[in-house]
C-alpha cells in the first residue's frame, strides 16, 4: 500500500491527445510521465506505436522537456504482461515520488491502469508448456475455443492475439473467466483519474489520418528493419494492431490500400473498446479533449 503517494492518471482512447495533456500537467505540477501502454514497451518500433519525444541514452524518453518512463524496455520477441507493468510502475512511482515530483500515469491500456490502482487479481501464472501448445494452433481455432469458454474475453480480444492467448490460458488453468477473477479491492494509491473524451466522429477521423501518416512515414520500413534484425514475423511486437498487416503487405498478401484500411479499421475498433472500458470505471472523471 502506498496511500501517501498522490498520482495522476490520464487515460482515454488512442489518438485522444493523452500525452499532450500529460505534458501540460507535468509542467504545471513538476511531474514525470509513466507510460501505461502495452505496446510502447517494445524497442525499435517507434512510428507504428506513436512514440513521442526523443529516446535518451539513459533509456528514458523526453517530450518537450518532460521525462517519460517505461517505453523501449524490451525486445520485440519478449512477452510483457500486466504483472510486469505493475511491478515496473510501482518502482517508477516510488522513484519519482522520492524526487519530490508527481507521477503522471498515461495510457489507454485499461486493465494495466486498474491493476496498478487496485492490485492484481490472483490468476494462474503463465504455463510455458501449455502456451507453446496453444501458440502452435491457428488464431481462429484459439478464438473459437475461447468463445465457448469466455465469450466476453474472446470478443474483446479477437484482434489482439497476445491477450486472447492469455485469456484462454487462464481459463484452461483455472476454469474461470477473466471477469470471475476480478474482485473489488481498496486503492493502492491516492489518485485522480482523468479520461479524455472526444466526439466519436472527430476521433475516428483523427485515427484514419494518423494510420495513413504512420504508413507513409516509416512504419513499413521499421517493420522490415526488425525482421532484418532476425526477429520472427509472428513475434509479440509485430502481432499488434497495424504491424501484422504490414507483415502481410511485405509478404505481398495484401495491397497498400488494404493495409491502410485494415489498420484504420482495427484501430477504430480498439478505440471503441477503450471508450467502453473507461466509461465503466467508477473512479473516472471525464475531461473534454481538443
Amino acid at each position: 500500500m502506498n496511500n501517501n503517494v498522490e498520482v495522476i492518471i490520464i487515460s482515454g482512447p488512442t489518438a485522444s491527445g493523452k500525452t499532450k495533456k500529460a505534458v501540460e500537467i507535468c509542467k504545471e505540477r513538476n511531474g514525470e510521465i509513466i507510460s501505461c501502454d502495452s505496446r510502447q514497451v517494445y524497442k525499435y518500433l517507434d512510428v507504428g506505436l506513436n512514440k513521442e519525444g526523443t529516446l535518451l541514452q539513459n533509456g528514458f524518453r523526453e517530450i518537450n522537456g518532460v521525462l517519460q518512463h517505461l517505453t523501449d524496455i524490451i525486445s520485440p520477441d519478449q512477452n510483457y504482461n500486466v504483472a510486469d507493468f505493475v511491478e515496473a510502475a510501482d518502482l517508477k512511482i516510488a522513484e519519482i515520488f522520492k524526487k519530490g515530483r508527481v507521477p503522471v500515469i498515461v495510457g489507454g491500456t485499461g486493465l494495466y491502469i486498474k491493476s496498478l490502482l487496485y492490485g492484481l487479481d490472483k490468476m494462474p501464472k503463465t504455463n510455458k508448456s501449455l502456451r507453446d501448445k496453444l501458440k502452435a494452433r491457428p488464431h481462429i481455432e484459439l478464438y473459437n475455443r475461447l468463445l465457448k469458454l469466455d465469450p466476453e474475453s474472446a470478443k474483446k480480444n479477437r484482434e489482439n492475439p497476445q491477450r486472447l492467448l492469455r485469456a484462454l490460458e487462464v481459463n484452461i488453468l483455472s476454469g474461470k473467466t477473466l471477469r470471475e477473477h476480478f474482485e473489488i479491492k481498496c486503492p493502492r494509491y491516492k489518485f485522480s483519474h482523468y479520461s479524455i473524451f472526444i466526439e466519436k466522429k472527430i476521433l475516428y477521423n483523427r485515427i484514419n489520418e494518423r494510420c495513413k501518416y504512420m504508413i507513409e512515414n516509416g512504419m513499413i520500413e521499421e517493420t522490415q528493419k526488425v525482421l532484418d534484425m532476425g526477429f520472427n514475423e509472428s513475434c509479440f511486437a509485430l502481432s499488434g494492431i497495424g504491424y501484422r498487416y504490414v507483415v502481410q503487405y511485405l509478404n505481398r498478401k495484401i495491397s497498400l490500400g488494404n493495409l491502410v484500411s485494415e489498420f484504420s479499421k482495427d484501430t477504430r475498433h480498439y478505440a471503441k473498446r477503450q471508450i467502453t472500458w473507461f466509461k465503466a470505471q467508477s473512479d473516472v472523471k471525464f475531461i473534454n479533449g481538443k
